[in-house]
């Protein structure tokens, strides 16, 4: 691939794509309809990348997308991750200044922005800053974050395969502690500030019997005294249980109930890592209640499993990344692409709104879908969400012996 440094002198009106934040199994499927459709609708000279998500755009460094083939666009809709490198860099004053001159260099006056909140902020201060600088971009947001956390949009891309991910693992766990009990078995999901995905471990549930038994999601706080009793009543009811919990859950003063304290595990904005709850409470577990206890942690494998993409969200990656290209096109600057309800039937399945609107703004699970009990989510939730996984893979139901003796016989 070629790297196109600013600074070459080049005269052509060009797009420059960005992809910010954590990657998901259908990003690239967003950066290869911009791709296509760029192509298709013949509205820009080159097809740029930022290296690195907007670290990449204050450096200059750039990668020419007008030279993939229709084979290349194929191989990287269906590739995880985030093809041009993403990042979580937040640019000082003079960061940003540079990047208004890479633009103009690159002769660049057109920017999409790939990611979630945070990426949809970073768009609005760096589009202010050119403003500021005297030179006009027009820039359209495209929806992308697993957690499902953005404002004013139906569903975001990346969500529902990784939605599908946990219930199909949460299920499946189910099915092997309760071959050889033990227990409880802790299963941590991403979502640093929300619960979608936590929530979304009990869509494989048919009865009380099936995994998981209990959900914890950041929306409600965390006791650990009422957990550990909960934890006690799901064992002497069945002898095991799995229990699902979101890495952000807090307790009722809004601290998270678990992050490490090592300032090297911090990501670049200083955030301190909230992985490994799951493991926190499992020693609890043991320690208070005196039982075995284990804790899984999928973790990336969540975000990049492509043997759980869900065709809706490979429709939407597709969608959000066409919508926005041609967007840009017909004159849309500081909005971002939104999805409608798969409900409403007329129209493209999509709008533009204000990304004044969605910028650092996170939408967390309806109160109204939630409800206080072992398992919080409600119908509404799973009725949002069926569409959005897909099928799980069939599984049967317990074998009789399960629940006779030799005596039933």
């Amino acid at each position: 691939m070629q790297i196109m440094q600013a600074g070459r002198g080049m005269k052509e009106r060009n797009l420059l794509v960005v992809q910010g934040g954590g990657p998901t199994q259908v990003l690239n499927t967003t950066l290869a309809a911009i791709v296509s459709e760029a192509r298709t609708l013949h509205g820009f000279r080159h097809i740029l990348g930022a290296r690195l998500g907007m670290k990449g755009v204050c450096e200059g460094v750039a990668v020419d997308l007008s030279l993939l083939n229709d084979g290349d666009l194929e191989n990287l809709r269906c590739t995880p991750g985030a093809a041009l490198g993403s990042s979580r860099f937040k640019p000082s004053e003079n960061d940003l200044a540079r990047a208004v001159d890479h633009l103009q260099n690159l002769s660049v006056q057109d920017l999409l922005f790939i990611g979630g909140n945070g990426t949809m902020q970073g768009a609005v201060v760096f589009q202010r800053s050119c403003h500021d600088a005297g030179y006009d971009v027009r820039v359209v947001g495209v929806p992308k974050t697993v957690d499902n956390d953005i404002a004013v949009t139906d569903r975001c891309p990346g969500y529902g395969s990784t939605a599908r991910y946990v219930a199909q693992s949460t299920r499946d766990l189910g099915m092997d502690v309760r071959s050889l009990p033990q227990p409880v078995s802790i299963l941590e999901t991403m979502g640093r500030s929300v619960g979608w995905l936590a929530a979304a471990s009990a869509a494989g549930k048919r009865d009380e019997n099936d995994a998981p038994h209990l959900v914890y999601v950041p929306e409600q706080p965390f006791v650990m005294e009422e957990f550990l009793a909960d934890v006690e009543s799901a064992v002497a009811k069945r002898g095991w249980a799995i229990v699902v919990v979101a890495e952000g859950i807090r307790d009722k003063t809004g601290e998270l109930v678990y992050q490490t304290d090592d300032p090297a595990q911090s990501d670049p904005l200083k955030r301190p890592l909230t992985g490994g709850v799951a493991q926190f409470l499992a020693e609890n577990v043991a320690h208070s209640l005196k039982m075995r206890c284990r804790s899984e942690k999928p973790g990336l494998l969540g975000r990049s499993s492509m043997l759980h993409v869900s065709s809706q969200d490979l429709q939407d990656a597709d969608l959000v990344g066409r919508a926005a290209l041609r967007g840009l096109l017909d004159g849309e600057t500081s909005r971002m692409v939104s999805l409608c309800p798969l409900s409403v039937a007329e129209g493209t399945g999509y709008e533009f709104i204000d990304l004044r609107e969605v910028a650092g703004v996170e939408r967390a699970i309806p109160p109204e879908w939630l409800q206080d009990a072992p398992v919080p989510a409600r119908e509404p939730f799973f009725e949002y969400l069926r569409p959005l996984i897909g099928e799980l893979l069939p599984c049967g139901t317990p074998l009789p012996w399960e629940r006779a003796s030799f005596g039933d016989v």
